[in-house]
């Protein structure tokens, strides 16, 4: 039977051998192994095999660069050690089987599998390693004795599959490098040896399309994932296809597993009985519970997702498995600083004290968290969709789970506010940054506190008498920079309208502006009790001017007139000259977008008034630059100036670009007015670089239609290219303002649309919507390349 299987009767030990049953069967068993002693080991050859690797049933998927770096890697002279890290269920066995395979013949004496799965004890690596190898090792000798003395002339590949349960085997592993110069060992383990030798190797999940981005079937067998889901569907429901119909579907079930290999086997698995979308419908609702099954010849745990997961989290200390399921509490990514915030947060809970970046080091190395490349430096980390889930069950089980989401919601609004004053500040390209790569996170803290306003909660953190009192100051309300700081009772209420309030800045910079309108409107819903208090109120009218604006961006202007002059009584009521003043402005905006330039006018120079004793120069440069616009739209021309100007210098002296290229656009447009186009394309180009340098979406998108009237007026080159350019970035317009949720008064101002139908009327019909269905078709970058080509004919 040994022989028929192409094992060595090294499979036993010498003590089975010895033992009944096996006892019995030595008269007829020709190849029983004989003591050979530890110096005759080196010179014992391996059986004619030049492997023992196990036969693949099915193709490697979506590895094709994986696979070709590992094999560099391993031919490399000065690598020796390479281990395969990355989660359970994410291929690392599949990936090195496949690649060992291609390298048997460049190690003379082959490649050899020794799967460790099932061993515990480190102490029988070295013997599992032998009988791999079918060597057998002699009574009375140490088995790392026998396999150092056979491995020192030899030229061979050694794969140890599922490592991590024997970490304490890297002594074996070292004697083995220091002792045979012409072998080398590919490790696979979900936890890193962290070893001085060792060449840490990652294996990601299979790359996912982005279901928000909708491609033709062919397009989405590009990927890996979508791959192995349908040919693994395909194994079990042989009719299975991707099509049209359900390719979108497909997309967002492989995007719900992550990637991961395993996942992806056990949810095509359910295409058996489940068409897809009512797949994708279970996976939603809870992935670990569908997520069951697998091929009967697999180890038990691959029988399930969460038996994987499993396995991952029993390797660690309690310690480490109190982090782990505490770090779920973060949506998408998270930073090293809010990291090191929680784990403060948590003194006292705990008997061990923490540190976050030894924490998450260990988290890292066990495949539970991964660190992930950002910009400006910030170090961040992530967690699969799938691990978090396993964590939230397990932090439900073990944890606070409410103090936790109480606690994750404060952070993300002192967050939230600090990030809108940075905005005005040179440092707003880095906030900017650190505000979008904690979007999910933002979204997570509204859903919650919205909730818990729904119920008349509070939001409620742990007690740190420790902690000093957070002394930022809450942009636009003396009464929330003074009496508003995140507190350890905040009522539910307030924090979502300032949570969404405090964000408007940052979603219309980036062109989120239905997400902005779906949360200011959610807070505003809201009931407001009868004795609500004064920093309730105060959030209340800050909320409402910030909707004002952006009703006003929709074009809605009576309804951005109603939320702002609501603002308005409610900021006289609570004698705040700040948030007054910052109403004010926004009743102005409202104000010129009507043509009510007398109104706008007055409404900006009552809220330098309220500014008088206050020190505020952003909200104070933003007054002067509307009280510019009103004297523009009055023919004040001389007037306007002079206002842009000071305008423009408080902005540069507070190193707010945004700010800087929102008044050259206001300007460049201005200048329209008087006839100067040639001055005015000058100042839009510039704003418009500044708006794309900085990724501001809003001020592009309305500085591009201000151009597109510029270019045409301006007749140069030609007028019938001037038309055709003007054409070109009116479709460009469009396109852009539909993807942000922008609709600008500009487009349905008689005197805007006057101007624009002239402009049109040089060129026919055809001709012109041949130049916009160009435009429309325009990437952000080719629109900017034709900016620079109207600037360049000036």
């Amino acid at each position: 039977m040994l022989e028929e299987a192409e094992v060595g009767a090294s499979l036993f030990s010498q003590q089975e051998w010895d033992t009944p049953p096996l006892s019995t069967l030595t008269t007829t068993l020709a190849n029983k192994p004989e003591a050979v002693p530890p110096s005759d080991l080196a010179n014992q050859p391996l059986q004619t095999r030049r492997h023992n690797l196990p036969t693949l049933t099915t193709r490697l998927i979506g590895r094709g660069w994986t696979a070709h770096r590992l094999q560099q890697l391993i031919g490399r002279d000065d690598i020796r050690l390479i281990t395969l890290i990355g989660t359970g269920g994410s291929g690392k066995t599949r990936l090195a089987l496949s690649v060992a395979r291609e390298q048997i013949s460049a190690f003379e004496q082959g490649v050899w599998f020794v799967p460790l799965a099932g061993v515990n004890n480190p102490a029988l690596v070295p013997v599992s390693i032998l009988q791999a190898l079918d060597i057998p090792s002699p009574p009375g000798f140490a088995p790392s004795r026998s396999l150092i003395t056979y491995l020192e002339q030899k030229q061979l590949l050694l794969i140890l599959d599922n490592f991590e349960q024997v970490g304490g085997a890297t002594e074996v592993i070292e004697e083995i490098l220091a002792a045979a110069p012409g072998v080398k060992i590919l490790i696979t383990s979900r936890v890193a040896l962290r070893m001085y030798e060792e060449h840490a190797f990652s294996v990601p999940p299979l790359d996912v399309p982005d279901p928000a981005v909708s491609l033709v079937p062919n397009e989405l067998l590009h990927y890996g994932a979508v791959q192995l889901f349908v040919e693994r569907a395909q194994a079990v429901k042989p009719d299975f296809a991707l099509t049209e119909a359900n390719a979108a579907t497909i997309t967002r079930i492989c995007a719900r597993v992550d990637g991961l290999p395993l996942a992806l086997e056990l949810a095509a698995a359910r295409i058996r009985i489940l068409p897809p979308s009512s797949l994708l419908g279970r996976l939603e609702q809870a992935r670990l519970t569908i997520l069951t099954g697998g091929a009967k010849n697999l180890p038990g745990r691959h029988h399930t997702l969460r038996n994987a997961i499993t396995w991952s989290y029993d390797l660690l200390s309690p310690l480490e498995q109190r982090w782990f399921c505490r770090l779920g509490i973060f949506i998408g990514s998270w930073s090293l600083e809010a990291a090191e915030a929680l784990m403060q947060e948590m003194v006292g809970e705990d008997q061990e004290v923490v540190s976050a970046v030894d924490m998450l080091e260990q988290l890292a190395d066990n495949s539970l968290i991964v660190q992930i490349p950002y910009d400006y430096g910030l170090a961040r980390f992530t967690m699969l969709e799938t691990l978090r889930e396993y964590a939230l069950e397990q932090l439900d089980k073990h944890d606070n789970v409410t103090c936790l989401r109480n606690w994750h919601a404060c952070y993300y609004l002192r967050k939230a506010e600090t990030g809108e004053q940075a905005l005005r500040g040179p440092q707003q390209l880095v906030w900017l940054a650190r505000l979008s790569a904690d979007r999910d996170n933002f979204r997570a803290a509204l859903e919650w506190s919205l909730q818990r306003a729904k119920d008349g909660l509070k939001i409620n953190t742990l007690p740190r008498p420790d902690r000093p009192q957070d002394q930022q100051s809450v942009a636009g309300s003396r009464i929330l920079s003074s009496k508003g700081r995140a507190r350890t009772d905040l009522q539910a209420h307030e924090f979502h309208l300032r949570l969404a309030a405090a964000l408007r800045p940052y979603w219309e910079w980036q062109g989120y502006l239905t997400e902005a309108r779906h949360w200011l409107a959610s807070a505003l819903a809201l009931p407001v009790a009868d004795d609500a208090g004064e920093t309730l109120l105060a959030a209340r009218a800050k909320a409402l001017s910030e909707a004002a604006r952006l009703s006003s961006l929709e074009n809605n202007q009576e309804r951005a007139k109603e939320l702002v002059e609501e603002s308005i009584v409610l900021w006289q009521r609570l004698d705040d000259p700040e948030g007054l003043a910052g109403a004010l402005l926004h009743r102005a905006w409202v104000a010129l977008a009507t043509s009510d330039y007398e109104t706008g006018r007055a409404a900006c120079q009552e809220g330098l008034d309220q500014l008088a004793h206050t020190d505020a120069p952003w909200l104070r440069a933003q007054l002067l630059f509307y009280l510019g616009a009103a004297a523009g739209f009055m023919g004040e021309f001389r007037r306007m100036e002079a206002l842009y100007g000071q305008s423009l210098e408080l902005f540069e002296q507070l190193g707010d670009i945004s700010a800087t290229a929102d008044v050259l656009k206001d300007h460049g447009a201005m200048l329209i007015l008087e006839s100067r186009f040639a001055d005015s394309i000058r100042l839009l180009s510039k704003s418009l670089e500044l708006c794309y340098r900085i990724q501001q979406k809003q001020y592009l998108t309305t500085g591009l239609c201000w151009l597109s009237i510029a270019a045409g007026l301006h007749g140069k080159p030609d007028e019938t290219q001037a038309t055709l350019y003007s054409a070109q970035i009116k479709g460009a317009v469009e396109v852009l303002m539909g993807s942000i949720g922008l609709n600008s008064w500009a487009e349905t101002h008689p005197f805007i649309q006057a101007v624009e139908q002239y402009i049109r009327s040089r060129i026919d019909e055809e001709s012109w919507e041949a130049a916009r269905n160009v435009g429309r078709s325009l990437t952000i970058e080719q629109i900017m390349d034709l900016v620079r080509t109207i600037g360049e004919g000036l």
